[in-house]
């Protein structure tokens, strides 16, 4: 029996719940696992699988490639309780050369693919991770739709992602009950801990809508999927599945910004009437994934433009479940893109930035030292908590566009709900307002109209001269 899907709860589609049936085998997203024998499936409120186990996978399969072209050992590979915390290694794709490592390839064993007569055995209480890779012989000769190639020596060779799509299936002692959120898929603890029915909506408000309010269905496309992120820094992308989330750091803050500031609204006056459910499953299901990760010892240290936007997602989560921890997070050790990249300017920075040892970042051509009368002064660097040597006064130098145009989104919808003292990182807000008082032009200061538009009907520090 094969079980591609069960449908979704009742309160996302308006049907009655389906029962938890038993099959020896789920396709969902293009992969198939295949057990030994029948047991008992069904899904979390996020769609993806639960099964009660210990279960035994004899085949892990996907009818995603393209005629004339099969995986390799090491392509489509898997990982079982993914731990960020050991380094940035991973197990889907040995293309990624300096991120590789077989022993971590749970679709690997022995060297060889999964059989009946070479089987894998999960626990209870474990997550399996599977992904499919994209295929190619040569640049010239990829499977259709391939991401563009990055190639750089000894670290990478494939398309960027190498990764095509991924699905998560958690190994349970038991059923869990209808309506819960799926239990982070990094690290080993499993417990089923929250249920869409537990979301506090009232932490929402329900604003007349601005110009340019964001598509809701293409919101909810973007985040159907798992977005798996736990491989630390910008080797991360390297293993995003393209059908599933963003590439690019930049490309996933616009969707996780965008979405909490958009909840803010009242949806009965969009388009449709379209209802909050989906957007809350897809952003708390990220939000729960991120705080797994950060538990199990990852971080989001400041990388350019690649590792911002996941502090959001887990204090949104945090503030309608009514979680403490996750509303703790800006108390965590966890390292943070947003919260590094963003500080005040003391007399060390002048020091620094008039020494020896500056070597600000001059891919942008432009430079500029702090001076005394910027003592006090909210301001952005690129690697500032690691390495404040590369810091720039310069407003359009390296990454500072990229990033802080999406901050705008994220520091309102925390001012809306009232999250502000609960980041804990009052410089990261003061900055953004001081971003958004500089008269820059709009496709430079936010290029995100909606952010604009709601910044300048919503915002506490409203101002109007981007425009």
């Amino acid at each position: 029996m094969n079980i591609t899907t069960i449908g979704l709860l009742g309160f996302l589609l308006g049907i009655a719940q389906v029962s938890a049936v038993e099959t020896n085998q789920l396709s969902q997203y293009g992969i198939t696992w295949t057990f030994d024998k029948a047991y008992p499936v069904g899904q979390f409120c996020s769609g993806d699988y639960w099964v009660v186990g210990p279960v035994t996978v004899i085949g892990i399969t996907t009818d995603l490639h393209a005629p004339g072209f099969a995986p390799q050992p090491g392509e489509d590979g898997a990982m079982v309780n993914p731990n960020p915390g050991t380094s940035e290694k991973q197990g889907y794709d040995y293309r990624i050369f300096s991120s590789y490592d077989e022993k971590l390839n749970a679709a690997l064993i022995g060297g060889k693919p999964i059989s009946p007569l070479n089987p894998l055995l999960l626990a209870t209480n474990s997550s399996l991770v599977s992904m499919v890779s994209w295929l190619f012989h040569s640049e010239q000769d990829a499977e259709p739709g391939v991401t563009e190639f990055y190639n750089m020596a000894n670290i990478v060779h494939a398309p960027r992602s190498a990764t095509r799509t991924g699905a998560i299936l958690t190994v349970l002692p038991k059923a869990p009950p209808p309506g819960c959120f799926r239990p982070p898929y990094a690290g080993c603890d499993k417990t089923v801990r929250f249920n869409f029915h537990d979301l506090d909506l009232s932490k929402l408000k329900n604003l007349p809508p601005v110009a340019s309010t964001p598509d809701v269905a293409r919101l909810e496309k973007a985040m159907a999927r798992p977005w798996i992120d736990h491989v630390i820094g910008w080797l991360g992308a390297e293993v995003h599945p393209t059908d599933n989330m963003p590439n690019y750091g930049g490309s996933m803050a616009l969707v996780t910004g965008q979405i909490p500031l958009l909840l803010q609204l009242d949806f009965s006056k969009l388009p449709g009437k379209p209802t909050k459910d989906k957007l809350l499953v897809g952003l708390v299901q990220f939000g729960i994934d991120c705080a797994g990760i950060a538990d199990a010892g990852g971080s989001w240290p400041a990388d350019g433009g690649h590792a911002f936007g996941r502090k959001e997602p887990i204090l949104f989560a945090g503030a309608l479940l009514n979680d403490a921890h996750m509303q703790n997070v800006g108390h965590w050790n966890t390292l943070f893109q947003e919260d590094e990249q963003t500080f005040y300017v003391t007399q060390k920075e002048v020091d620094l930035t008039h020494s020896p040892q500056w070597k600000p970042d001059q891919r942008m051509g432009v430079s500029e030292p702090y001076a005394k009368e910027n003592i006090g002064m909210p301001e952005w660097g690129i690697r500032h908590a690691a390495t404040p040597s590369v810091d720039d006064r310069a407003i359009l130098n390296n990454y500072r566009p990229l990033n802080s145009q999406h901050y705008p989104g994220m520091v309102l919808a925390m001012r809306l709900m009232g999250l502000e003292e609960a980041w804990n990182h009052k410089a990261f807000f003061d900055y953004t307002d001081r971003w958004m008082k500089l008269k820059l032009p709009q496709g430079i200061a936010v290029t995100d109209d909606f952010y604009h538009n709601m910044w300048n009907t919503y915002g506490v520090h409203a101002v109007t001269e981007n425009r």
